[in-house]
């Protein structure tokens, strides 16, 4: 029987089964034999795509090369659709991602990417592009995060961009425009100083920040979570007061209970009321107890408080009387970066305000200084660490920080006795001030009570009351522990810098008028001075602006744009015109309409009094708008604009808004201390952080001369030690004019007399940024055999790592060219984990130190010393660098002398070692020098 067969020619033939088999055969063997041949024919592609695949998964940390396959497919069988992201409990509804459809892609698409070649990127492009920070989406899912809640616009709308992205008339949250897309940030992250993410930080928004309490914004205007001891120090005022009138009515109650008790005509009757006399005091007791409690909760919160300009009850004793009408005139004239705005005073306000303040002040008598040694003390202000928050020089020749005042011409207005006990504490009051009996304590007040006029954080109890007394300036100036002399030396330098001779201003002998005192209060408190000041009678002056927590949720009709509405919604006009406010602008005069929260902000913030134009020239003074000019440049006032726009009311649930509660919690509270008293102008706390002591010309090629960086320090340190230097950076309650750690840094350390509470949020915060439990827990180390006594100490003596070349030792002409601690504080103030590593790796931790690497190797799945090992080290298998680091937290003095000796060193100089060593060549070439 046979079987037509149709070949793919499409001729047929017949064939039976046997010859069906034998053709099926030879066209397998052939199949066969082909496969072969193109085996042999692509092994080499095979080979080098093996290689590719190879290089890819070693090379590539994004991508493999499967994702890259799987990108490849989903791009090519990608068609347009509707994209949707709902999140039902926060009611997210966002369609974004239907344009914008490479947001998520693993690899970064950019406009120029998306563009043809020369091409100038479309709309298109623009859409198509990934998001700019990828990392964000890791921690802020867009699955459950959606679009628009840091975005803004309208994440629902597809009919048209300007629909979608809520730049239409109906729609009150339209996009964030680009300059200032970390306003979104501010929505959830309000109680957070600064906003950083691994080693990314967020610089519009934290500048924006930081701002609005470094320039005063705080003074005028509350908002939530800035300056918030006030509030609180009047809440427990009121408290006190309250507890202390229920205090008086039980002591009456029970005065009258035991006059009953007495007269009762039966005992039982008189046990009773006996009872509810003993009931009233035991009360009090408590009431006593929580009186106490409160003093020391106002205690720490008047330490905490401060101001952003100086206390002006001090000015008789501080200023030159004749400068101070000058300076009100316009500040920035006289000092171009001062943080104190220009009010735009007319001559009469400017005479009445400099008689209020100048009549209203202490007159108290200050200790007379003999002159200092001007040379001296210009040496210890470029060196002690003052440049790390104040300025020397203008222009091209300023140097230092912008943090606090340029000093550059301190000489024309400030009294030399004053500036003494200013640089020698700044912390220093005249007269202490009573919150309870709001008045200033004077020696009166102390010897009416037998009592030394005494007062500072030992002795802050007021002699009338016994309530805490504010004994401090409220100043974040710390102390720098100077002598008596050189606190001379530097003022005696301070008052050489000056443009100008005091005695070439002119005379403001009606300061002296009685007649204008009252008015001068009367426009002090109508310009809201006590907010940024301490001015005497005015301590309770509450805030004159508006609050501005939730200032960029307001609906645009409520920003008074006054009549200048028309102009900003049609644009193509600049309503500013003033040659020093229209450079403020940051993106130059308006083109295009600018009717929205962006533009009010810009336009306020670079001339507050815009919205005064159009208005009648005999508009009342108390009718003027009182905002001063902040003399912002244009990436400030961006910064600001920004923080103002994201400051909104979130219609997200509160699970949405950043409130930790584990060691993050920690982070965001340190970082308001750490910005509050400006650690970052001396110490780099973030990988890549400048700090302003690194710009100072002496520093350019002596780093090892800076503050030590504290990328590390909670891993670093012991809590427990940390909370001590923290108290006293000198470490010793006598000797206090010195390093406490590093003696051999000329920048000083200073003292910030932290209350209880920011002690703790410090420890905590530097703990939580190491990611360190606490409470913190040694581990118990046996002491050292003496074989492994002498082994480690052949390792710390090796001259391939002489570890006290470089390290302090208490030997006064060895530690005048020491750069690192003494090895004796390592057992209270080090961890041996954060040693070890530190020994073996030091640029991993503190990325440029001097301490050499490689001095350990890994051999044998142990650390090793690199170099040369005695033979007692014959047999001995653990790790060389724990041996090190038990003997390093073991040493003694004793020890250490002894291994000195042994060395034979009679002098040292700098070289490689141990804990930020300087390199021997810099060293020589210092030596040189």
């Amino acid at each position: 029987m046979k079987t037509t067969v149709e070949f793919p020619d499409g001729s047929r033939h017949d064939y039976n089964y046997d010859q069906l088999e034998e053709i099926y055969n030879d066209l397998k063997g052939e199949r066969t034999t082909l496969s072969a041949q193109l085996a042999e024919v692509i092994k080499p592609l095979n080979d080098q795509k093996e290689k590719l695949d190879a290089y890819v998964s070693e090379n590539m940390v994004d991508l493999t090369s499967a994702q890259i396959r799987g990108l490849q497919n989903k791009t090519e069988a990608w068609s347009p659709q509707i994209q949707q992201i709902n999140v039902a409990e926060a009611n997210i509804v966002d369609r974004c991602e239907s344009c914008h459809m490479g947001i998520r892609e693993p690899v970064k698409l950019t406009t120029a990417s998306m563009s043809l070649k020369g091409a100038k990127p479309d709309e298109y492009a623009r859409a198509f592009t990934s998001h700019p920070e990828p990392e964000l989406l890791k921690t802020h899912d867009p699955e459950k995060f959606g679009c628009s809640p840091c975005h803004q616009g309208n994440g629902r709308a597809t009919t048209s961009i300007e629909k979608a992205h809520g730049t239409y008339e109906h729609w009150l949250w339209p996009l964030f425009p680009r300059e200032n897309t970390e306003a979104g940030c501010q929505t959830c992250h309000s109680a957070d100083m600064k906003l950083v993410s691994g080693d990314a930080e967020w610089n519009t928004i934290n500048e924006g920040k930081d701002l609005f309490r470094q320039r005063g914004c705080v003074g005028c205007h509350r908002y939530e979570g800035y300056d918030k001891e006030p509030e609180d120090l009047l809440s427990i005022a009121q408290q006190i007061k309250q507890l202390e009138q229920e205090k008086k009515v039980n002591v009456k109650q029970s005065a009258d209970f035991m006059k009953q008790a007495d007269a009762a005509a039966t005992n039982e009757e008189a046990n009773r009321l006996n009872e509810h006399a003993v009931a009233l005091k035991v009360a009090n007791s408590k009431l006593d107890l929580r009186v106490v409690q409160l003093d020391h909760t106002s205690k720490s919160l008047l330490q905490d408080m401060k101001k952003v300009g100086p206390n002006l009850k001090d000015v008789r004793l501080k200023l030159n009387r004749n400068w101070i009408p000058v300076w009100l005139k316009k500040p920035s004239s006289f000092r171009l970066t001062t943080k104190m705005p220009d009010f735009r005073l007319n001559d009469d306000q400017i005479k009445s305000i400099s008689a209020f303040l100048w009549q209203s002040a202490f007159t108290d008598p200050l200790p007379k200084h003999k002159q200092g040694n001007a040379a001296v003390g210009k040496e210890l202000f470029e060196t002690r660490g003052c440049l790390g928050c104040h300025s020397i020089g203008e222009g091209d020749q300023l140097e230092g920080a912008h943090f606090a005042a340029n000093l550059t011409r301190v000489g024309e207005k400030d009294n030399y006795d004053y500036l003494v006990r200013w640089v020698h504490n700044a912390r220093e009051r005249t007269r202490p001030y009573c919150p309870y009996e709001k008045k200033d304590i004077g020696l009166d007040d102390y010897k009416k009570k037998g009592l030394p006029f005494l007062f500072d954080l030992d002795h802050s109890r007021c002699p009338n009351d016994g309530h805490e007394l504010q004994v401090q300036n409220m100043t974040v100036m710390p102390s720098l522990r100077l002598s008596q002399q050189d606190a001379e030396d530097v003022a005696t330098y301070l008052v050489t810098l000056k443009e100008r001779e005091r005695s070439e201003y002119p005379d403001a002998s009606f300061m002296e008028d009685p007649k204008l005192r009252e008015e001068g209060k009367k426009w002090i408190r109508h310009f809201g001075c006590a907010g940024c000041h301490e001015i005497s009678g005015l301590e309770d002056e509450g805030r004159i602006g508006t609050e501005l927590t939730l200032e960029g949720s307001k609906p645009i009709e409520r920003l008074d744009f006054a009549l200048l509405t028309d102009m900003a919604q049609r644009g193509g006009k600049e309503p500013i015109t003033d040659p020093d406010d229209l450079p403020r602008l940051p993106e130059g005069p308006a083109t295009l309409p600018w009717y929205g929260h962006k533009g009010f902000f810009e336009h306020k913030l670079a001339e507050p009094n815009i919205w005064d134009k159009g208005k009648i020239d005999t508009l009342p003074e108390t009718e003027k708008l009182r905002m001063p000019n902040p003399h912002l440049g244009k990436d400030q006032i961006r910064a600001l604009t920004t923080f103002l726009m994201g400051s909104q009311e979130s219609g997200l649930p509160a699970s949405y808004q950043y409130r930790p509660l584990d060691y993050r919690r920690d982070i965001q509270e340190g970082w308001w201390i750490v910005q509050k008293y400006n650690c970052v102008g001396c110490h780099q706390l973030t990988p890549g952080q400048k700090t302003a002591l690194m710009s100072v010309k002496r520093y350019q090629d002596a780093q090892e001369l800076l503050p030590p960086k504290l990328l590390t320090e909670g891993a670093r340190v012991d809590p427990e030690w940390l909370l001590r230097f923290l108290r006293n950076p000198a470490l010793n309650e006598k000797d206090t004019n010195r390093n406490g750690v590093r003696s051999y840094l000329q920048v000083r350390m200073p003292t910030f007399s932290f209350s209880e509470n920011e002690l703790g949020k410090l420890v905590r915060f530097f703990q939580a940024l190491s990611r360190q439990t606490l409470p913190y827990v040694p581990e118990a180390a046996p002491p050292l055999t003496a074989k492994e006594t002498e082994m480690a100490r052949g390792l710390f003596s090796s001259t391939a790592a002489p570890c006290l070349k470089c390290h302090a030792t208490g030997d006064p002409a060895h530690d005048r060219t020491a750069t690192a601690p003494n090895f004796l504080m390592a057992r209270e103030r080090l961890k041996p984990d954060w040693i070890e590593r530190w020994i073996i790796d030091p640029q991993a931790i503190s990325p440029g130190t001097s301490m050499p690497s490689g001095l350990f190797k890994r051999e044998e799945n142990r650390w090793v010393f690199s170099g040369s090992t005695p033979a007692s080290f014959q047999g001995y298998d653990k790790d060389h660098t724990k041996l090190l680091v038990k003997y390093i937290m073991q040493l003694t003095p004793e020890e250490q002398r002894r291994v000195g000796t042994a060395m034979g060193r009679t002098q040292t100089t700098r070289g490689g070692a141990l804990a930020g060593a300087v390199t021997a060549g810099t060293a020589n070439k210092r030596a040189q020098k």
